[in-house]
């Protein structure tokens, strides 16, 4: 009786199945990571519209600042004054802002 001892796994296997079962591995070890932080990837992919009825926080000379649910926006050429109550829609996690007009009362 003889033992390969010399021999390791990778030697016994193709080519074609060592690089599939690193390819697994690897999409294994990303799909725990996006688990672990909670899917971060996907809002990177798919763009979230949110709108929001808010009051106009502060204006300096023609930017207008704007507090929103996750961090304030601001309006650059602001045609609305400190304290107009306005509607403005964003995508989350982006900073800028893609449409805003005067809320109607």
């Amino acid at each position: 009786m003889s033992f390969d001892s010399d021999s390791s796994i990778f030697d016994k296997m193709s080519g074609k199945k060592i690089v599939i079962m690193f390819a697994l591995i690897f999409l294994g070890a990303f799909a725990l990571i996006q688990m672990i932080q909670g899917f971060p990837l996907k809002d990177l992919l798919i763009k979230e519209s949110v709108t929001e009825e808010i009051d106009v926080y502060l204006k300096q000379g023609d930017t207008c600042i704007i507090d929103t649910v996750d961090h304030p926006r601001e309006i650059k050429n602001c045609p609305y004054n400190q304290g107009d109550h306005i509607v403005i829609t964003y995508n989350k996690n982006n900073a800028g802002i893609e449409s805003h007009h005067l809320a109607k009362e």
